[in-house]
């Protein structure tokens, strides 16, 4: 039991570190296995790995970390559903991804928000949200794809569309704009335009929260600046402190005054 509660601590330590390994897996096992992003034996990789992180993400809130084992459970039957019934449930599995990792993206914006100090896991959380909202806005396009085809120009042929899209999201929220891909549709448009806008916002956010908590970090080795006091002899500038070894020289100085003989007037 205690071993258990120990992995689970570590674990929770270093959740941002998992959630970027499991989010970066999509990038790096699809230039081995390029065929589809979410088919084949990438996925069957890196989604375990991708699930494992969320629910460690939520391990301090139980009901978030309910619903997470709640979405996930219906994510791998509906794969299931869609192996052994080819193309019956591809709205549904894509908005179940949606939902999936929107709920993973917004604990991370909200652990960010809530960080107190800057340290190197909030620069692991930037990260991560800022691949998650590409995550998000690739699900969402690929949704309005298969809801209303041909709603983006420039994608490939088949499989590739759904690869292409991928592309397009991170391209969008990079502001890169190649012009490859373009929305067509009016609700191609504006969903650009959201995942855009989002991406530019998170990114001015992030920058100043963890600017502005990173100059609350205690500088050790600092000490304090004296002014310089005054110079002996001369009188102390505005705002100088005039020094103890010079105070009762100039008391004595105020106090002890030569006493002249007063003038005798003869008669």
């Amino acid at each position: 039991m205690l071993k258990l509660h120990a992995l689970r601590a570590h674990l929770y330590e270093n959740r941002f570190e998992l959630l970027m390994l499991s989010l970066w897996c999509v990038f790096i096992l699809n230039i081995l296995f390029p065929s589809n992003i979410y088919r084949g034996y990438a996925q069957a990789i890196y989604l375990p790995i991708q699930m494992l992180a969320a629910l460690v993400l939520f391990d301090n809130r139980p009901r978030i970390l309910r619903f997470a084992l709640f979405i996930g459970g219906l994510l791998i039957a509906a794969r299931a559903l869609d192996l052994i019934f080819v193309k019956s449930l591809k709205v549904e599995m894509l908005l179940l991804y949606l939902f999936f990792f929107g709920s993973i993206m917004f604990e991370v914006f909200r652990q960010i928000a809530h960080a107190k100090m800057f340290t190197i896991k909030m620069v692991y959380a930037a990260v991560c949200g800022l691949l998650l909202i590409g995550y998000c806005g690739y699900f969402l396009f690929l949704t309005i794809e298969f809801i209303q085809p041909d709603s983006f120009r420039g994608l490939g042929p088949g499989d590739q569309a759904i690869n292409d899209l991928f592309y397009f999201s991170y391209v969008t929220i990079l502001t890169i704009g190649y012009g490859d891909i373009t929305p067509k549709t009016w609700i191609a448009k504006n969903a650009t335009v959201l995942v855009g806008f989002t991406g530019y916002l998170y990114s001015i956010v992030v920058i100043a929260l963890i600017v502005g908590r990173a100059h609350r970090i205690p500088r050790a080795g600092v000490s304090a600046v004296k002014k310089p006091g005054p110079l002996l002899g001369h009188p102390p500038l505005p705002g100088q402190a005039v020094p103890q070894s010079a105070q009762p020289a100039a008391q004595s100085e105020q106090t002890v005054q030569p006493q002249t003989e007063s003038p005798k007037h003869e008669d």
